[in-house]
């Protein structure tokens, strides 16, 4: 817990400072390179044979026993990485057929923020609780090569959550809240342990923070504002209640 404290903190140092090498800047136009190198900003995770790792198994277990149909269903329905799963704190509304600007924007940043944390993985190559523990049982479909540590869809919702915040801020509350249960679904499905959660929500926290200092990202943030807020019946205007 120690070591992921010293990692957000050290991610929003260099945020503020802009120091170069957590945040080289690349091509941001090549699809295969990340944004933002984020190896230099994330903990080892706990060892497999750690107290830590212990008790996050536990957790994982208690989920196992104890998740109804519902949880189930929602934790499954979270498997997709998009902005239009936050439709339950946004409304109905928020549906693709009518917001593609605001489609198109948050399959870059998801996009930017997977790219971001495959290196991570790579160099932790933490494997995933039901691979390690033959008694975990997942209530999803996932690959048992894959790599647990951080976790995609924890990053992934973390930025979906930044990014909504800023545009909607009246629903900032809800929206961070939904991109919490987004994360903990994996940890619920058992494909997951919370401190690959804790790191994915530090690799999102940095993603967005980098699409929010480019000027070409928020100007695609700026008119997918204005599409989201009509279509959500939010006034689109200079002033939406941010301090």
């Amino acid at each position: 817990m120690q070591q992921r404290f010293i990692s957000y903190l050290l991610a929003l140092t260099l945020i503020l400072s802009g120091v170069a090498p957590a945040f080289a800047k690349k091509d941001k136009g090549a699809a295969s390179v990340p944004i933002v190198d984020l190896t230099q900003l994330i903990a080892p995770p706990p060892a497999q044979n750690s107290g830590q790792t212990k008790a996050e198994l536990q957790e994982i277990h208690h989920y196992q026993d104890t998740r109804t149909d519902a949880m189930v269903a929602y934790a499954k329905a979270d498997l997709d990485k998009s902005v239009f799963r936050f439709s339950d704190v946004l409304g109905p509304n928020l549906k693709p057929e009518t917001l593609p600007l605001t489609q198109a924007l948050f399959d870059q940043a998801v996009k930017a923020g997977s790219q971001a944390v495959a290196p991570v993985k790579k160099l932790w190559n933490r494997p995933r609780p039901f691979t390690f523990d033959p008694t975990v049982k997942p209530c999803v479909d996932e690959d048992d090569t894959g790599l647990s540590y951080p976790s995609g869809h924890a990053t992934a919702g973390t930025i979906i959550a930044i990014l909504l915040a800023n545009m909607v801020p009246e629903k900032k509350a809800e929206i961070f809240a939904r991109g919490w249960a987004y994360g903990m679904n994996r940890v619920i499905s058992g494909v997951h342990y919370r401190s690959d959660i804790e790191a994915g929500r530090i690799c999102g926290t940095v993603v967005a923070a980098e699409l929010l200092s480019d000027p070409q990202f928020m100007k695609k943030l700026e008119a997918a504002k204005v599409e989201l807020r009509a279509a959500l019946g939010y006034p689109n205007n200079s002033n939406t209640g941010q301090n």
